[in-house]
């Protein structure tokens, strides 16, 4: 009388493992609420920790020269302010001079809050844009997941070898 038993064993090699550690590694998800936290501390940081270095930069740099611009600005408008248009409004605001000087303080004054309003908005973008960053690199991770257990499903193979005593199967991954 012939007896059969069937045996699985999973073939795995140094390089599998190494394939699998670093798989897990290239995986790693990122939190899109950890990526808003970083935005909301510096412009930008959480669009590069959500490796979108191109936007994070650009976030970064934007909002930084538009708080710069707006800091000069505002230096410009305190300036003509104090020294030209305070003494000349103490004596009559009505007069041509002081209107004329207020022109100018009220045209440095838009520009201020222009810089400042813009830097604000690109500040909120790069919030926004974080999470969103996030969200797209885990899905693309989690896809990318999927397609490599795909293949690894479709090279999956049964060998089935007849033996006086017993049958051997070995499945691959």
């Amino acid at each position: 009388m012939f007896l059969s038993t069937a045996t699985a064993s999973p073939v795995t090699s140094g390089k599998d493992v190494q394939a699998y550690n670093s798989y897990d590694s290239s995986t790693r998800l990122i939190s899109p609420v950890g990526s808003v936290v970083r935005s909301v501390i510096i412009p930008g940081w959480g669009q590069i920790h959500a490796q979108n270095y191109v936007s994070g930069s650009f976030s970064f740099l934007g909002t930084t020269g538009l708080l710069v611009g707006g800091l000069v600005s505002h230096r410009s408008f305190r300036q003509i302010y104090d020294k030209e248009y305070a003494p000349v409004a103490k004596v009559n605001s009505k007069s041509p001079a002081a209107l004329s000087i207020y022109g100018r303080v009220n045209q440095v004054y838009k520009i201020r809050q222009f810089f400042l309003l813009t830097a604000a908005g690109v500040w909120a973008y790069s919030i926004v844009d974080s999470y969103v960053a996030a969200n797209l690199r885990n899905a693309r991770s989690k896809s990318q997941v999927l397609l490599r257990d795909v293949v690894k499903i479709e090279k999956l193979s049964l060998e089935i070898k007849p033996n006086r005593i017993s049958f051997r199967t070995r499945l691959e991954f």
